[in-house]
């Protein structure tokens, strides 16, 4: 079983490893990997997955907030992540050009977390329960578009996964905060529909995550090496 700890480090190795180096523009040199796939199927690293069936979002956030998941090196933890793990509640803006509660839960003017459990509640196994935070009309002019495209729920045999599509993702800097955020959303949702499922209740699975181009900024890599030596 993997947790997002353990997968953090793994991929930030890889990279460092393995990552060809590029521009992404002018302005930002990196080093990528193409075509990347993990399944993090114990992201708070529980070792049982029954436990996932007692976590809680509340649960989860406390967790997050004594400190419980910090990593020695990495740029987000504890206070930090709490407050961007529970953004999720927040559907606004929050001040920025785009933020991933907004256009999961507002933008469009529909909250696709709702229209994704209502498409699971009349359909336990339903493929078409997605969300996706790219606006064609809005995004097309603009150099800062959203690095996550598409969330996907999937109920097999009652345990719910969720399947997240990156176009870009910044592996040192986001990663670690991005996959505890997405677990959080599996969370809720796995909440939300065992308050109106009757009968066997649903556990929640992991994170099947997927990404066009990870990548390391070539200003972390002393960084990202200095996380990897302390956390051997």
């Amino acid at each position: 079983m993997l947790s997002i700890n353990q997968c953090y480090l793994d991929f930030v190795n890889k990279i460092l490893k393995k990552g060809e180096e590029t521009y992404k523009d002018s302005n930002h040199h990196l080093i990528e990997s193409l075509g990347n796939y993990y399944l993090i199927d114990d992201p708070l690293n529980l070792k049982y997955k029954a436990k996932y069936q007692h976590m809680t979002c509340n649960m989860m956030l406390d967790e997050i907030k004594s400190g419980k998941f910090d990593i020695e090196g990495c740029p987000i933890k504890s206070d930090a992540l709490y407050e961007y793990v529970k953004s999720f509640e927040d559907s606004s803006d929050q001040g920025f050009v785009y933020s991933y509660p907004n256009r999961i839960l507002a933008h469009f003017d529909i909250n696709q977390f709702d229209v994704m459990k209502n498409r699971l509640l009349n359909a336990t196994g339903s493929n078409r329960a997605v969300a996706v935070t790219y606006d064609p009309k809005l995004d097309a002019d603009r150099e800062d578009i959203p690095c996550l495209q598409f969330l996907q729920c999937i109920i097999r045999d009652n345990e719910l996964t969720i399947h997240c599509i990156f176009r870009s993702n910044d592996i040192f800097g986001a990663f670690y905060s991005n996959m505890f955020f997405i677990a959080y959303i599996g969370i809720k949702m796995k909440e939300e529909l065992n308050k109106e499922i009757l009968g066997e209740k649903i556990n929640f699975g992991g994170v099947h995550y997927h990404s066009t181009s990870g990548h390391i900024y070539n200003t972390d890599l002393k960084s990202a090496r200095k996380l990897i030596a302390n956390n051997k």
